[in-house]
C-alpha cells in the first residue's frame, strides 16, 4: 500500500514539475530531468520491492529461534555473546589458558563461511534492481551521446526522489 502511493507522489511530482522546467528552461534541462527522474525512482522502487521480497523470504523460510532479542547496543559490543549473563559455565576450575582456549573455539565456530555469504548475496540480488540500474546508465549515455545533457541539472535532479522518499516515509511513520 505504501509503496502505490510513493509511486504516484513521485509521479504526480513528476506530471507538476517537468511542464514548467519545459515551458522555462531549455531542452537540454527538460531532457535531463526527465531522464534523471524517472530513472533514479526507478530504482527506488526497484530497490524497496527487492528489500520486502528479501524480508518476506526470510520470515517464511526462518525459524522462531533464528532470531536474536539482544538489542542493537548489545550487539555492537558484544557481537559474538562472549560476556552473556545467561551463559552458564560448567567448569568454575578453568585456568585463564583453558578459558581462552575454550572462547577461541567458540569463535572459530561462529564464523560464516562462503557458502554463507554466497546465500545471502544471493537473497539481496535482485533483477529488478539490476535491470533499473542498467536503464540509469543507458539514460545517461543516451543524453550525453545525443547532446541533451545538462551535468549540474541532471545530478541535482538524481537526488529529488530521494528526498520525497524520506520526507513521505517520515510523515507516514507511524
Amino acid at each position: 500500500m505504501i509503496l502505490v502511493r510513493l509511486i504516484m507522489l513521485l509521479l504526480s511530482i513528476l506530471l507538476m514539475v517537468a511542464p514548467l522546467i519545459y515551458l522555462n528552461g531549455s531542452k537540454a534541462n527538460f531532457y535531463s530531468f526527465v531522464v534523471a527522474y524517472l530513472t533514479s525512482s526507478l530504482i527506488l522502487i526497484a530497490s524497496f520491492k527487492s528489500y520486502q521480497s528479501m524480508v518476506d523470504k526470510r520470515l517464511e523460510y526462518a525459524n522462531v529461534d533464528e532470531f536474536d532479542d539482544r538489542d542493537s547496543i548489545d550487539k555492537l559490543e558484544d557481537p559474538y555473546n562472549l560476556y552473556s549473563e545467561d551463559e552458564i559455565i560448567e567448569d568454575k576450575n578453568l585456568t585463564l589458558k583453558e578459558l581462552i582456549k575454550k572462547e577461541k573455539k567458540l569463535l572459530k565456530q561462529n564464523k560464516r563461511g562462503v557458502k554463507a555469504f554466497f546465500k545471502d548475496s544471493l537473497r539481496a540480488f535482485s533483477f529488478l534492481r539490476l535491470g533499473a540500474y542498467a536503464i540509469f546508465v543507458f539514460g545517461f549515455f543516451y543524453l550525453l551521446k545525443s547532446n541533451l545533457l545538462s551535468l549540474p541539472f541532471y545530478l541535482a535532479t538524481i537526488i529529488v526522489p530521494n528526498i520525497i522518499v524520506v520526507v513521505y516515509l517520515q510523515i507516514v511513520k507511524k
